[in-house]
């Protein structure tokens, strides 16, 4: 029967492209006897192929009054099928649209908290396979079941009749599979619930994350099961969760749930050891939120705007800073609020105790060591802390900061990340003359505290304390800004004049983001090699008096501790000395600043040495520098470890020979 026809008495809506009877007017002529949706009846629609209207349903190809469409929208659903796809001489449900408001006040129970659908709307249409529906069977189960009010239940009836044929088999089926702890590919999606946790790894490290939705695809690969998921991360000032995706590719028959690349986190095999490791990187994650100075030891991802790389360092220094990470190394991930978790599921849990879906039904063993696991980390969580302990499972397992080793932004992974180990005795082995420590000391502690409320007469201009640090190669200019890093405890920020670049305006740029990063992180910083800025201008150099004139306005409105070292120069440009605060020369080491290094050299590590005092002492008398005695040493370790036996004076001599190319 054509709805063009127009014997039902029913005509389009002005406007509407729709082709459903439930969006059509009334005639005039027909005398409502229900209001909308409240007539406890199901209204059958039918169409033989998707270019087709969708007529009244006549199975039995018996006569029907016309008028009897005319109460469509008074019925509780309406309800469309067309011909089954693999058998055309069965019909196949198409869709339900529910009227009913009885009905759509308990869907507004059943599906509460589910992303995507909403249960007010006037045209609340679910298409099959009913996936929600699904999800939450027993859920609507108990609701239908509890209901107390004879129409309401009536209602429910009907719809139950038809959803109860068409859901039932799929958990049946599921419930099958499960059992055998295994799953077909057509049937993944009976195991993956909306709001469940799910199991997979991700570069290496073990994750959970949270599924909002999933649904079947295909690519030149072929077929997939995709996982819209979201897990937590942070950006130096608060946690959010950041959307992600993971794909099953499809397979032949079953396969083992827990082989699958992604599979419910309850299902894991270890699921208490799984549970106890990432709540604790979770905590570390919270812990390290925001600035830290931090140890680095393995393997991580050095990124910029032209490439992404891997790196590995050893016990090399790290700043921890998201948020700075966003502004100068790439733009990290976008972060929605997590404000609302905790009432969503405290309500879900103590209404439908605890079962959220069928999965966790049919796998209720599994489920329930997951749930005592998070139960005894709940126990142990403290009101001050931010995250909850299923939250704290959720989060990333990488911290984005900057390698101050690398000078790189860079993503660390977390359980490489540690505390600075100082060295308590780098400062005391400083070799310098009588009062110098003293005073570089003093000079640096009292900057670093910031208390000095000193300023020029233009506001902002000289409030940095700049020290020039002159002397020959190897008399230790590096090892003091190091040394008094470590006394502090404080970074440091070490690089060289040459790192800044070339041009004027790479000079500019890179000074300008170093002394911004040095300021806000408190570092101390170091630029080595300093001769060419530091050297007095002349006419006939134009393109370096630019650099250097940039250079000394950039320290002119720079806040933080800065050491300079230079080799010897002759000619000082005074504008630079008019800018630094105190100069410290280093001269040659004497013989008793070699007989100190060489000491310090030999009784360093846990390496034996057989040299004694006379021995350290004849050597002293060799007019070297510090970094050449350290140099001799570590090559004379490498020696006698080769031999198996304690450092002697034989491989110091023969390291010695070498260097002065004696070969008698």
């Amino acid at each position: 029967m054509s709805e063009r026809g127009s014997s039902l008495q029913y005509h389009r809506s002005e406007g509407s492209s729709s082709q459903s009877i439930s969006e059509m007017s009334i005639d005039s002529d027909y005398t409502p006897e229900f209001s909308l949706g409240m007539r406890p009846e199901t209204k059958q629609l039918y169409r033989p192929d998707d270019r087709s209207t969708w007529d009244e349903w006549n199975p039995g190809n018996i006569h029907t009054d016309a008028e009897a469409g005319s109460f469509s929208q008074e019925c509780a659903l309406i309800v469309r099928r067309e011909p089954h796809p693999s058998n055309n001489n069965q019909a196949a449900l198409h869709s339900i649209t529910v009227q009913s408001p009885l009905i759509k006040k308990v869907l507004e129970g059943t599906f509460e908290g589910f992303e995507g659908l909403n249960t007010q709307l006037k045209q609340l249409t679910f298409k099959a396979p009913f996936h929600p529906f699904y999800y939450r069977w027993h859920r609507f189960e108990k609701l239908r079941q509890d209901e107390q009010d004879q129409d309401t239940k009536n209602h429910l009836d009907l719809l139950y009749a038809i959803l109860s044929k068409e859901i039932l088999p799929h958990i049946e089926a599921m419930e099958d599979l499960t059992k055998n702890k295994v799953i077909s590919f057509d049937y993944l999606w009976t195991i993956f619930s909306p709001g469940m946790e799910v199991y997979t790894k991700i570069d290496g490290h073990d994750r959970i994350v949270l599924l909002r939705d999933s649904r079947y695809g295909a690519n030149m690969s072929g077929e997939y099961f995709s996982l819209e998921c979201r897990y937590i991360d942070c950006n130096g000032s608060r946690f959010g969760y950041v959307e992600t995706s993971l794909e099953i590719n499809s397979f032949d028959g079953v396969k083992k749930l827990v082989d699958l690349d992604a599979f419910p986190s309850h299902l894991h095999p270890d699921v208490e050891g799984l549970v106890s490791r990432l709540h604790a990187r979770g905590d570390n994650l919270e812990q390290l939120n925001g600035f830290h100075h931090m140890s680095y030891s393995g393997f991580y991802t050095a990124r910029s705007t032209r490439q992404v790389r891997k790196r590995h360092v050893e016990s090399g220094r790290i700043i921890i800073d998201p948020h700075t990470f966003n502004i100068y190394g790439m733009p990290g991930p976008n972060i929605e609020s997590i404000e609302s978790d905790a009432s969503t599921n405290s309500a879900d849990d103590k209404l439908f105790g605890g079962i959220r879906n069928v999965i966790y039904k049919a796998t209720s063993q599994a489920f329930q060591e997951y749930e005592n696991a998070l139960k005894r980390l709940g126990k142990d969580q403290k009101s001050t802390k931010t995250l909850s302990p299923k939250q704290r499972l959720l989060c990333t397992p990488i911290v984005r900061g900057y390698c101050l080793t690398s000078k790189s932004w860079a993503e660390f992974d977390i359980e490489n990340v540690g505390p600075v180990r100082w060295s308590g005795n780098a400062f005391a082995r400083l070799v310098l003359p009588h009062g110098y420590k003293d005073i570089i000391r003093a000079f640096v502690q009292e900057q670093l505290s910031r208390d000095d409320d000193f300023d020029d007469i233009i506001s902002g201009k000289g409030l940095g304390f700049i020290m020039l640090l002159s002397g020959d190669p190897g008399v230790g200019k590096t090892l003091t800004a190091e040394s008094v890093a470590e006394e502090m405890h404080q970074p440091l920020y070490s690089m060289s004049a040459g790192e800044l670049g070339e041009t004027a305006a790479e000079v500019e740029d890179s000074l300008e983001l170093v002394l911004e990063l040095t300021s806000k992180w408190n570092a101390i910083l170091l630029l080595d090699e300093c001769d060419m800025f530091l050297e007095a201008r002349t006419t006939a150099d134009i393109r370096r008096n630019r650099l250097i004139s940039i250079f000394l306005k950039k320290l002119e409105y720079y806040r933080g501790v800065m050491f300079l070292t230079s080799n010897r120069i002759s000619d000082f440009d005074p504008a630079f000395e008019s800018r630094i605060h105190l100069t410290v020369h280093y001269p040659a080491l004497d013989t008793a600043s070699r007989l100190h290094i060489w000491k310090t050299f030999v009784r360093m590590g846990n390496s034996d040495s057989r040299l004694s005092d006379k021995d350290i002492a004849i050597l002293a008398k060799n007019e070297i520098n510090g970094r050449q005695i350290k140099n001799i040493i570590k090559t004379g370790r490498l020696l006698s470890k080769q031999q198996k036996v304690p450092l002697g004076m034989e491989h110091v001599e023969m390291v010695l020979k070498v260097k002065r190319g004696d070969f008698r």
